[in-house]
């Protein structure tokens, strides 16, 4: 992301934008809350997000989420409201954090949405936020008693979209 900022401060509310509360339906869970308390305990007051182009769609719904819970929380608080910005026009590939384009708005944090580099360092402080992607544990539970014997080890790994569900997945393949 690099040129274009969009945040309630440049009037972004007065576009037609899709501001629909996001669901499970849509696809993931973005951590709207975990976010907002991470960004008043930081401190934080310029917030820059950072999505991939495959979640860009996503970006107006997010903002206008995030912006109503940093108000509520900074408003419980007694500290000032951040500023948030969605930053767009990227260089990079979607899964690496973008340092350049947030010092460009003087952000102090960077959250980035979807797959990243997790060996991504930089100046300024980031969050990253995987999404909760749906999954049945008794579906996958079902599928490994009819593919393993009961008694063969299996190591099962998760992608971190799916970490959400790693203990109901746990629980539902001891029990498979």
């Amino acid at each position: 992301p690099m040129s274009a900022t969009l945040s309630s401060s440049d009037n972004i509310h007065d576009r037609e934008l899709d501001t629909t509360p996001i669901a499970v339906a849509d696809g993931a869970g973005w951590d709207i809350e975990g976010t907002a308390l991470h960004v008043a305990r930081g401190g934080f007051r310029r917030v820059a997000l950072q999505f991939p182009d495959s979640l860009l769609w996503l970006a107006p719904r997010v903002l206008g989420q995030l912006e109503e819970a940093v108000a509520r929380t900074a408003a419980e608080a007694g500290t000032p409201c951040a500023s948030l910005f969605v930053l767009a026009d990227t260089s990079f590939d979607g899964q690496q954090l973008d340092y350049v384009a947030a010092q460009h708005v003087r952000a102090d944090l960077l959250v980035h949405y979807g797959p990243v580099d997790l060996g991504a360092t930089g100046p300024i402080a980031a969050r990253l936020v995987f999404g909760d992607e749906p999954v049945s544990p008794a579906a996958i539970a079902a599928a490994y008693r009819s593919s393993f014997a009961p008694d063969e080890a299996v190591l099962v790994l998760t992608e971190l979209r799916y970490a959400h569900a790693a203990a109901a997945l746990a629980a539902a393949l001891a029990a498979a």
